[in-house]
């Protein structure tokens, strides 16, 4: 009963702009690449940048703009958003909420893919403009101390730098604690800048957000529009089921693999199970809403099942 429960309370506990779920991706993509958002993703952008004291941008253009008629819920292969500076410049923008060492093999696959796409068919290499991958993690990534590192092609004996045309950020939430901040009262504007992004995607009440950065202004009010628009909002409760049983998923079937002593072949195991897994437990779901008399239409899109195998249960 407790997934019910759970379910029970994403669907119908009122969302606030003190409760929004600042980390799913439906509600980052609405919030970076809405049209007429462009101020706040480049607000953000620039935060990233001036954090290591890199050149900032005037203006940015989105290229992938948030459409709700799109399908979010199946498996993309496109980043969460897109855009390019007044220099040419792309980059990325991805967030993740669970994960692993695999992240960065998708991080610089992402990377590759829209560097080698930004050149047309018979154009000159030259014309290649840089490409940069800021990616949001809510789980341990690297060993680095820090919340926000940075990586580049660089020779290995002197550590020059071999082109400015390559550049993955990581930004890991949960290694972000003010404690662990030196003297960040002695913190210049420009690093707190970037703590002021760091504490919004942890949740951080916006009445002192927008005392550090006026920018927040304007993104309070993006979040309470965003939160008031019904059809926005079914899309970001239903990534919010769809998150809370894929990650229980995934931790019934660790806890199984552990128990079982698997060793050898546990991502393939683990792999196979969370599919089989996913299958049950849309099938208990779906059972226990038929019991409670929901709608069909509703249960079907919550789980992922047809009306038709719904009816047959």
């Amino acid at each position: 009963m407790k997934d019910l429960d759970r379910l029970k309370q994403i669907l119908n506990e009122p969302v606030t702009v003190d409760n929004l779920n600042r980390i799913n991706d439906y509600f980052i993509r609405y919030l970076f690449s809405h049209t007429g958002n462009e101020n706040i993703a480049l607000n953000f952008i620039n935060a990233v940048f001036k954090d290591l004291n890199f050149e900032t941008f005037k203006k940015i253009e989105i290229l992938n703009p948030f459409n709700i008629a799109k399908n979010y819920d199946e498996k993309e292969s496109i980043v969460d958003i897109k855009a390019t500076t007044e220099t040419g410049i792309t980059v990325l923008i991805e967030i993740q909420s669970r994960g692993n060492e695999d992240f960065i093999k998708r991080a610089l696959y992402y990377w590759a893919y829209n560097y080698s796409s930004s050149l047309n068919r018979g154009s000159f290499y030259d014309e290649l403009k840089p490409t940069v991958s800021i990616n949001i993690t809510n789980f341990i990534l690297t060993d680095e101390d820090k919340v926000h590192s940075c990586y580049v092609l660089k020779e290995l004996n002197n550590n020059k730098i071999l082109t400015d045309h390559c550049q993955l950020h990581f930004l890991e939430l949960p290694k972000f604690n003010l404690k662990n901040i030196s003297a960040i009262e002695t913190l210049d504007n420009i690093h707190k800048e970037f703590i002021s992004w760091v504490k919004f995607f942890k949740g951080e009440d916006m009445s002192i957000l927008m005392k550090e950065n006026t920018i927040f202004e304007e993104v309070e009010k993006k979040c309470q529009t965003f939160v008031n628009d019904s059809p926005v909002m079914d899309k970001y409760k239903k990534r919010e089921v769809d998150t809370y049983f894929f990650n229980k998923s995934i931790e019934l079937d660790m806890k199984k693999a552990k128990e079982e002593g698997i060793k050898e072949g546990i991502e393939q195991g683990i792999e196979k199970g969370i599919e089989k897994g996913e299958r049950n437990k849309a099938v208990s779901m779906a059972k226990n809403m038929k019991v409670r008399a929901m709608d069909i239409n509703l249960i079907s899109e919550l789980t992922g099942l047809s009306i038709k195998e719904i009816e047959k249960l």
